[in-house]
Order: C-alpha cells, then sequence, then structure tokens
C-alpha cells in the first residue's frame, strides 16, 4: 500500500532502513544546476512546494540575515556603487530621497526667546564647520549620509574635538570591521554584551571605539539587525537586466539606419583607389609591385556600392543587402517595467519614479506614498541632527558662549516642504484650520519647512516696525496715524482692539442705542422689583 501511494504522489521510492536504525533525513538542494532535475516535493503550504521550473531558493533557514555577513554586505554595496555611478536611473532614485529628506535643521524649543535666538546662531554657526575635514558643512553631510544609506546601507558618524569644538568625521562600512581575536559577542564588528546591548564599534578590526563616540545611521528592517545592508539589492538584478536591454537595443536601432550590403562569391582582386596618375613626361623606372592578394582586396567601397550608380560586379557574384531587424517596440515597456520594479525595492511608489501622467487624486495617493518613504528618511536624518545639536549647545554651555536654561537640550526640527500638488488650495485650507484651531501653527509652518517660532516672531518684529514708522510719518506730515496702517491692513484691527479697550475701560454702552436699551432694562428691573 505504501509502495502504491509512492508512486501516485510521484515520490522516488526510498529505501527501508533496517530495524533500530532510523532512516536518513533527507534535505531539499540548496544549489540546483541546469543538468539536474529538481526532484518534486509535495506539501501543504505552496511556498514549500520544489518544482523544476522555478529557481530554488538557494539557502533556508532563520538566521539567513545573520550569515550574511561582512562578504555579502561588501558585495552588495560595490554592485550598487556600480549601479549608482553607471546608470542614470539608479542615482536619480537616491537623488529623490536625498532632495526630500534632507537637510533636517534643529532649532531650539525653549520658552526663552533670547536664548532660542543665541543657541540657533550658536548652532548655525557651528554647522558651516561641522566636517573634520573641513570640506562640507552639516547640510552637506546629511546629505552624503543619504546616498550612503542607499548604495552602502549604512554610515558611521564619529564624533571627534581635535579642533577644540565637535566635528564629524564620516566611516565608510567597511572601517567597522571584526577584529582577528575569537569572540562570540563580536558580531561583525560591532562589540556586544551578554543582553545583545551595544557597547562599542571595531574601527579597522584594531581600535574599540565607546558606542556614544559615533552614531550608526541605517534603515531599520528586523529588530535583531545590527547592520544594515543596501536597499538596492532587491532591485540590482533589475537594473542591470534593463541596462543591457537599453544598450542591445541602441546596438539594434543604430544597426536599422545602417545599408548593410555584402558581396556573395569569390574574392575579388579589386583596388578600390586606383592607381595615382604619373607626372607628364616621367615614366616608371622601377617594376611595379605585385598586385596584392585577394584577402586584401575582398571589399569595395560604399561610395562605389551605394553612391547612386548601378554597381556593377563580376560574374558569378551578387551583391545582397542585409536586413537588420528593427528593435521591438515593447522593449521600451519592458525597461519601465524593471525600472518599476527597482525603485519598488527602494520603498518608492513607481508611478512617483516614473513621472507618469496620473489625475489628481492618483497623483495625491501617489505622493502621500512617496511622502512616507521621505519622512522614515527625516527621521534617521534627525538622529544626526538631535546628536549634534546635545553636543554642540553643551559645549557652547560649558564654554561660557551661551548661558544654560531649561530644557536646553529639546529641539524641533525644519525638514524639506511637503510634496503636494495643490499648494494654493491646501494653503487656504490650513489657513482656516489654523483660524479655528483644528491645526497647529508648528504643523502648519512645519508643512513648508519653516520654524513657527522664528516666523511668529518675525511677523512681531515686522509689526513693531511698522506701528515705529507709521508714528513717525503721521507726526512728520500731520496725518492720522490710522491712514498710514491701512496701506498694511492694521488699521481695522487696531481700531477694533482700541474699541474693544475703551468698552472694557467704562463698562458702559458707548452708542445712543446701547444706552437706550440699558436704560430700559434698568426701568423694567424696578418695576419689577
Amino acid at each position: 500500500m505504501i509502495q502504491f501511494l509512492r508512486k501516485l504522489l510521484h515520490h522516488p521510492t526510498a529505501p527501508v532502513p533496517p530495524p533500530g536504525r532510523k532512516a536518513p533525513v533527507s534535505h531539499p538542494p540548496q544549489t540546483g544546476s541546469l543538468a539536474s532535475a529538481i526532484t518534486p516535493v509535495r506539501h501543504y503550504f505552496e511556498a514549500l512546494n520544489v518544482v523544476d521550473h522555478r529557481t530554488p531558493i538557494p539557502a533556508t533557514g532563520i538566521h539567513v540575515h545573520r550569515l550574511l555577513s561582512k562578504f555579502n554586505r561588501l558585495q552588495l554595496a560595490s554592485v550598487a556603487r556600480y549601479l549608482w555611478d553607471n546608470v542614470g536611473l539608479v542615482f536619480y532614485a537616491t537623488d529623490l530621497v536625498a532632495n526630500y529628506s534632507t537637510p533636517m535643521i534643529p532649532r531650539a524649543a525653549t520658552m526663552n526667546r533670547k536664548w532660542n535666538e543665541a543657541a540657533n546662531a550658536l548652532f548655525d554657526d557651528w554647522a558651516e564647520r561641522a566636517d573634520f575635514t573641513g570640506r562640507f558643512d552639516f547640510w552637506d553631510l546629511q546629505r552624503l549620509g543619504s546616498f550612503y544609506l542607499d548604495t552602502d546601507g549604512e554610515v558611521f558618524a564619529l564624533w571627534t574635538e581635535e579642533a577644540g569644538f565637535p566635528q564629524i568625521q564620516f566611516l565608510e562600512s567597511w572601517r567597522i570591521d571584526k577584529p582577528t581575536a575569537t569572540d562570540e559577542r563580536i558580531l561583525d564588528g560591532i562589540q556586544l554584551d551578554v543582553h545583545g546591548r551595544v557597547l562599542g564599534y571595531w574601527l579597522d578590526g584594531e581600535h574599540r571605539l565607546d558606542a556614544n563616540a559615533l552614531v550608526h545611521l541605517f534603515d531599520l528592517e528586523r529588530y535583531t539587525q545590527y547592520r544594515g545592508m543596501s536597499p538596492i539589492r532587491r532591485g540590482a538584478n533589475d537594473m542591470r537586466d534593463g541596462n543591457d536591454i537599453k544598450g542591445f537595443q541602441k546596438v539594434l536601432s543604430k544597426l536599422s539606419t545602417v545599408l548593410t550590403l555584402a558581396m556573395q562569391g569569390a574574392p575579388l582582386e579589386e583596388n578600390p583607389w586606383g592607381n595615382p596618375p604619373e607626372p607628364a613626361g616621367e615614366a616608371a623606372t622601377e617594376e611595379e609591385p605585385p598586385a596584392e592578394t585577394n584577402e586584401k582586396q575582398r571589399s569595395f567601397t560604399v561610395a562605389d556600392l551605394v553612391a547612386g550608380d548601378i554597381p556593377t560586379v563580376p560574374e558569378g557574384h551578387e551583391l545582397k543587402q542585409v536586413n537588420t531587424p528593427s528593435a521591438p517596440a515593447n522593449n521600451i515597456e519592458v525597461i519601465s517595467y524593471l525600472a518599476g520594479c527597482f525603485v519598488a525595492g527602494m520603498r518608492l511608489p513607481p508611478a512617483f519614479f516614473l513621472d507618469e501622467k496620473l489625475t489628481g487624486p492618483n497623483q495625491r495617493a501617489v505622493n502621500g506614498k512617496a511622502q512616507r518613504k521621505f519622512d522614515r528618511r527625516k527621521q534617521v536624518a534627525a538622529r544626526l541632527g538631535r546628536s549634534a545639536w546635545f553636543r554642540v549647545i553643551a559645549h557652547g554651555i560649558t564654554s561660557g558662549t551661551i548661558p544654560s536654561t531649561d530644557g536646553w537640550a529639546r529641539c524641533d526640527f525644519i525638514g524639506p516642504s511637503k510634496i503636494t500638488i495643490d499648494a494654493g488650495r491646501e494653503m487656504a485650507q490650513e489657513r482656516e484650520d489654523v483660524a479655528r484651531g483644528l491645526m497647529s501653527r508648528r504643523d502648519h509652518y512645519g508643512n513648508r519647512g519653516r520654524s513657527w517660532r522664528r516666523e511668529t516672531d518675525q511677523v512681531f518684529e515686522e509689526i513693531d516696525y511698522i506701528l515705529d514708522r507709521a508714528q513717525a510719518v503721521a507726526q512728520e506730515h500731520g496725518i492720522p496715524i490710522e491712514t498710514v496702517m491701512a496701506s498694511f491692513g492694521l488699521a481695522a484691527a487696531k481700531g477694533a482692539a482700541a474699541e474693544g479697550e475703551n468698552k472694557l475701560k467704562r463698562n458702559v454702552p458707548d452708542s445712543g442705542e446701547d444706552a437706550k436699551s440699558a436704560a430700559d432694562d434698568a426701568g423694567d428691573a424696578g418695576a419689577t422689583d
């Protein structure tokens, strides 16, 4: 019965083990060759079925990501850098992420406005010389860090004070390496404790850096993830195939525009340029060189063949045109589809990357999906910005540049503007939401990459300046101050405020109708008593 079921399920007949001995456990092959067929295995779960028409998975197990350590990570980074340097679409995708995600500008968030201005000025001055090598400012470092996250998968920002103040030195992924000493708690260059907490990083496999001495930037994917891997790995093959198809199509398109002719038959003895004429009155004194062999004289010039005349070929030969097939039209669709597969692996919607023509609602949905990706990258950039704020402000307080205040470590961030296709409509809606208290000023200004504190202080500064200048101009020319302020839209607000203030001071109606109503109310009250 067992043999019958095995034949029915197409299983190979397995040898029966002798009594008292266990049957050998058979595992599906991890690597397959084209010559050997894969033995079909049926499982309840479709994902576990092994068939010969599906590419086998080369490795299995839940520890695959842990095993793919240094060698695979460096290989993926090399492939990603190659595509980034040679394929325009790959650079365009990473450039989009960097443009919409950086820079993240930290701003002071205390209740002391004067201190906030001093702290922001101190940080902005430091940002111009934040790079250890003196080549980039802090905003350029954030942009470079975004590129590293997309190509290498990670980057390390090492803090140093060799210049007398905090500066950042970027360390590429290969600089953090496992030392030669054997230690089970060192995972790919990262020193861990018995509980899995990060204690430090091994620089070049020789010097251990404390965990607080640098900031490790990478995109989170797993809880057990300690090192970052290039996100280009998900679409690297798609971009390589698409680039190859593009190159082949370019060659095919060039050949299809060239008139290619071939001579069929035996080789010909022919000099396409002819013999040069001899000068008059001179005769050849030397013997003529022998004619070249047929092997060197088997081709006509283009002028002889396609110069508008009908070429004459010797008897027994035939002039034949070689027809080159034109490039298939659907190759462009294949390249676009592969590009969409690649950008999807970068966590971007393909429609946003390929700039497809969409309707308004569809474009808003695509922008919303892309904004999620940019917001996640902003959070990674904010980790570096928050660390920079702590160190720069703490150094300024200890050096006496700025005084200390409550909450000096708190900061807000100003990022790039939110992508939208309805700037005018959304601005009107947001203004109404802010006026009704349904939206905070921080969110309103944050959507446009601005600080609500700085913008609010700027508004009051402008009002103070307008009031002072309006008063001076009114006194100089002897005109009412309201006339001058009306040009700036402040007269109505000032008049309403003055009217309300007078009512509060007098606490009596200021118009005839209001006075009459008050008197009537008083009379009614007396009659009632």
